[in-house]
């Protein structure tokens, strides 16, 4: 799907909207006369068309891991309406494209029966455009059945909270990438994330001049990220880091979430991350065809992984509490 934000794709030529494949699984969530089919749109290799305009509606490209082998389909629910979609066996999860709002979730076995994933993982792609679109928050899973009746000795937690862990850097001395370099012996991608903010040119990084150039570095696992602070060159130029994504990757590339920045900036400027961001992989990534450069990029967090708590479990750890994985029915301690 794409989004449409000027609107020169729709019927009228100025309403802004999506396109879509105009198949049930893309619209399933939304109003049945929002979509009107098109003439035009390119195939895909099963066939099908990218052939409808959807308006007054923001839909977000969703992954959804079970977390459990016998998990094979996933039925969301809002309000009155319910769909399946069957998991995506080359990558082990589920794919769906889908407008804001709450959905309920449950999972079920080959022979139809719900089964009960303990930790599931809800992965968002490029923020839109337009506005009340679909985040982690808008899915509930379903954990069962419920008691019968209340505990009478609920568990109660007298020792104090520990001191709040203040993030580390996780990106320093990691690997690093970029689309291209600007010199086979100058500007190389690791002078990112070495820890050097220098006013000399030479310990920066340069692509070439490149549309939609990138610097990449990848933290080595799934962490979660409190933060990106980036430097820009000292020196000259510094217009040129500007309209970028900072994008959160999963262990595969794919794009969790992003944060846009329209401006430029003469030295440094900090972008937070938001609640429960785990990435492996943080890329900037300009929109326009101007080489990047950067003086440094440091990426705050701790070295925590998602799987470390199942839901309901006590954190002791400082850390843990301190970083948001400590959520629901767990108590910090």
């Amino acid at each position: 799907f794409l989004e449409d934000v000027s609107g020169g794709f729709s019927p009228s030529g100025t309403e802004p909207g999506f396109i879509i494949r105009n198949e049930p699984h893309m619209k399933a969530f939304l109003p049945s006369d929002a979509c009107t089919p098109l003439t035009y749109g390119g195939s895909f290799s099963d066939g099908t068309r990218c052939n409808a305009f959807c308006k007054n509606v923001c839909i977000r490209y969703v992954h959804i891991r079970s977390g459990i082998a016998e998990a094979t389909k996933l039925v969301l629910t809002q309000g009155d309406t319910s769909y399946a979609y069957y998991l995506d066996d080359l990558h082990d999860k589920f794919r769906m494209v889908l407008p804001g709002g709450s959905y309920q979730a449950k999972f079920y076995n080959t022979n139809d029966i719900e089964v009960i994933a303990g930790s599931p993982v809800v992965s968002v792609f490029r923020t839109p455009k337009c506005t009340g679109y679909a985040d982690q928050s808008s899915f509930v899973f379903s954990t069962g059945e419920p008691t019968m009746s209340p505990s009478l000795a609920p568990s109660l937690s007298f020792a104090p909270t520990k001191p709040y862990t203040v993030p580390i850097n996780l990106s320093q001395g990691k690997e690093a990438s970029q689309i291209c370099n600007y010199s086979s012996t100058k500007y190389p991608a690791r002078h990112g994330n070495d820890g050097i903010i220098s006013t000399r040119r030479s310990w920066m990084t340069h692509t070439c001049k490149r549309a939609n150039a990138w610097w990449k570095v990848d933290l080595g696992g799934l962490k979660q990220i409190e933060s990106v602070e980036i430097w820009n060159r000292p020196d000259c130029c510094q217009s040129r880091l500007s309209n970028f994504y900072v994008q959160f990757l999963d262990e595969y590339g794919d794009e969790l979430s992003s944060i846009y920045n329209d401006g430029y900036f003469r030295k440094n400027k900090k972008f937070t991350a938001g609640r429960n961001v785990f990435a492996r992989y943080v890329r900037i990534q300009l929109t326009a065809g101007e080489p990047l450069h950067l003086m440094e990029v440091k990426v705050l967090g701790w070295d925590v992984s998602p799987d470390l708590l199942e839901s309901g479990a006590s954190c002791s750890d400082s850390t843990q509490c301190a970083s948001g994985l400590c959520t629901g029915e767990s108590v910090c301690y």
